[in-house]
């Protein structure tokens, strides 16, 4: 039985080998179609193990001139937002109260921020800034939201 199973063993292994030999048989010029420069192969590489964000080159021809990157000017802007409370109404607009002053639901703060009051579950307070995203506060809490803004000029 033990002699048996070497024969399997042995007989497994020499398959093993065949069909790792017929593999390593492609032709060569299969593989460079695949790649057709040492370029775009350094790209492949240098974006499989990326560790800073690598863009593609484009190379320009003899007659045209290479486009200059565009600059988009953005300033950051801080903005420090304190939610003294919430009015629940029945009859109206909830309202909450920011930094001493009563902003309905979706009206805007100076900056161009915008209120969202939600009273379905539990009240909540949210400042959709203008970069789209959304700061939730709570009542009492202060929280400082930092974002870009394009400079128009």
């Amino acid at each position: 039985m033990f002699k048996a199973n070497k024969v399997y063993i042995t007989l497994f292994c020499f398959q093993i080998l065949i069909a790792g030999s017929l593999h390593a048989q492609v032709n060569e010029t299969e593989i460079l179609t695949l790649f057709t420069t040492p370029q775009e192969r350094d790209l492949i590489n240098k974006n499989r193990y990326k560790k800073q964000a690598i863009k593609a080159q484009v190379v320009a021809t003899e007659n045209e001139e290479p486009e200059e990157e565009k600059k988009i000017e953005q300033q950051e802007i801080l903005l420090s937002v304190r939610l003294a409370g919430v009015t629940i109404s029945q009859s109206g607009q909830n309202i909450a109260w920011l930094n001493g002053k009563a902003f309905e639901n979706g009206s805007k703060l100076d900056d161009g921020s915008r209120v969202f009051i939600s009273s379905k579950v539990k009240t909540l307070v949210q400042i959709k800034t203008p970069d789209g995203k959304y700061h939730s506060v709570t009542t009492g809490e202060t929280i400082d939201i930092s974002y870009f803004k394009r400079i128009e000029g």
